[in-house]
């Protein structure tokens, strides 16, 4: 899925409804990938999006990958000590009884 513009207080919401469909479309997804090529700035409420996501994906037992990181975006991550979080490669848990995005 690819992530274009801003992603902020004011496109986080269609963020979530983005990534909600298609997984519960396909039940058995393995991975979610985010590509962030055409990605544009990043607030703090869009890092908390995607921590969000990154947290109910390994809940869920899939895979979550953020392809094309740019150096912006890398910095962000860096300096707020989320880039390992979010780029390590995670082996999926068993689903758990958790609520979806």
């Amino acid at each position: 899925m690819a992530l274009t513009g801003d992603l902020d207080y004011d496109t986080c919401e269609d963020l979530l409804d983005r990534v909600r469909r298609p997984l519960r479309e396909h039940e058995g997804a393995e991975h979610l990938r985010l590509d962030c090529r055409e990605l544009e700035t990043v607030d703090s409420m869009g890092l908390s999006t995607l921590l969000q996501i990154h947290r109910t994906a390994v809940q869920d037992g899939i895979g979550f990958h953020l392809d094309n990181i740019g150096p912006a975006f890398r910095r962000l991550l860096e300096l707020t000590g989320t880039y390992e979080h979010l780029r390590a490669t995670q082996k999926p848990t068993p689903a758990a009884d958790t609520q979806r995005l």
